[in-house]
């Protein structure tokens, strides 16, 4: 056998295979696709996805400082779940009152009863149909040292005894008497700042919390409401140096205040109850604890808020129904530390929620929450003496 016959005969014949591109697509397709419908089911029985199953309506609103209940996103699943989203436009309760364009949307919501009526005012032959599902009280928010030298000043005492109280009360007539008298933190407490001893307040001519405010200070050097439009206009003039030394006036402070540098913004904040009761849950969510450096101050002349849910059409009553009757509206507005109106405190009870997560509940006033502030005409003049308010 030749050397060429001898390296042949260990050479193999070549094989040909044919291939099912059938199965080969399928072995590509089928791991993915299993992940991608595992993905969908579980994003749908979460809440995220509708997608084609349900139509979704969005309705169009202009929200105050309450607008923080609808970017929650337990708050907008369940929104979701009944085939709503909201598309909220921010403002100032005075500024949404006096929008231009008010019309343009299906639902406001104004933080305060004065700005309320304003909107009502303005929709008076026109379908305005209003909602309220929860409340909460205007207070100073501060932080531990801060309040203990207003306990050392007299002006003010812890709600209950105790290390480290997270709520104080203070008396709003010492309290004015130490910021004319143009006192400072270090008059009682050497730590502390040489700044003047101050409250800063949001803008009063564009937020309820800030006019309210005003409100209490005049209710607070003159000892009654303004009766008249120029009594109001007397007291504005009164009051305005203790709000123009503040500085300038910002929206909203909560921002601001619940911050990592809260301190250098602002060391006595005008909030709301439930923005400050927000925080700590989270805070508690995220396995952080209790801040007990940031606490609350409650004016002896305290103002519980009770804001309207303005509907202009049947999309915004749909809306403010929801918040009104679905247990899991009401529920959530509890855990975002709103007060319910609701009959079931074992389901709603505000006090209930604070104790399971071992938070101590708040004393509130069960007065009349309105009589320190003058009536709407008196209350807008006192306003637009005091801010220049271009309403």
């Amino acid at each position: 056998m030749s050397r060429d016959e001898s390296e042949g005969a260990g050479v193999e014949e070549p094989k040909f295979r044919v291939v099912d591109t059938r199965r080969r697509f399928l072995s590509w397709f089928v791991p993915p696709a299993g992940v991608f419908v595992l993905g969908f089911v579980a994003l749908l029985f979460a809440g995220h996805v509708t997608g084609p199953l349900q139509h979704i309506t969005v309705v169009r609103a202009m929200i105050a400082s309450k607008r923080d209940f609808f970017a929650d996103e337990q708050v907008k699943r369940i929104l979701l779940s009944h085939g709503y989203q909201v598309q909220v436009t921010p403002a100032g309760s005075f500024e949404l009152a006096e929008a231009a364009d008010l019309d343009s949307y299906q639902f406001v919501f104004p933080s305060g009863q004065a700005a309320g009526k304003r909107v009502y005012d303005r929709r008076r032959g026109k379908h305005a149909a209003g909602y309220r599902p929860f409340f909460t009280p205007l207070v100073l928010a501060t932080f531990r040292d801060y309040a203990q030298a207003l306990v050392t000043a007299q002006v003010a005492r812890p709600q209950y005894p105790g290390d480290k109280p997270l709520y104080y009360s203070v008396d709003m007539d010492k309290l004015l008497t130490l910021v004319t008298g143009g006192k400072r933190w270090q008059d009682y407490d050497p730590r502390l700042s040489a700044n003047r001893l101050l409250v800063q307040s949001p803008d009063p001519c564009r937020s309820y919390s800030g006019a309210a405010y005003a409100g209490l200070v005049a209710f607070a050097q003159y000892g009654h409401p303004a009766a008249t439009e120029a009594e109001a206009t007397e007291q504005a003039r009164g009051i305005k140096p203790v709000l123009d030394a503040e500085g300038q006036h910002n929206d909203d402070m909560a921002p601001k205040f619940f911050v990592p540098e809260g301190r250098s913004f602002a060391t006595v904040a005008v909030i709301y109850e439930h923005q400050y009761l927000t925080y700590q849950n989270r805070r508690l969510d995220n396995g952080l604890g209790l801040d007990t450096d940031r606490v609350l101050v409650y004016p002896s002349a305290q103002h519980e808020t009770a804001p309207d849910l303005i509907s202009f059409s049947p999309e915004g009553d749909a809306i403010g129904a929801l918040l009104m009757s679905d247990p899991g509206l009401r529920r959530r507005a509890v855990e975002l530390g709103f007060h319910v109106y609701s009959a079931d405190t074992a389901q709603f009870g505000f006090a209930g929620y604070l104790a399971q997560r071992h938070i101590p509940e708040p004393a509130t006033a069960t007065t009349d929450t309105e009589g320190w502030l003058p009536k709407d005409a008196q209350f807008r003049r006192l306003i637009d003496e005091l801010g220049d308010c271009r309403w």
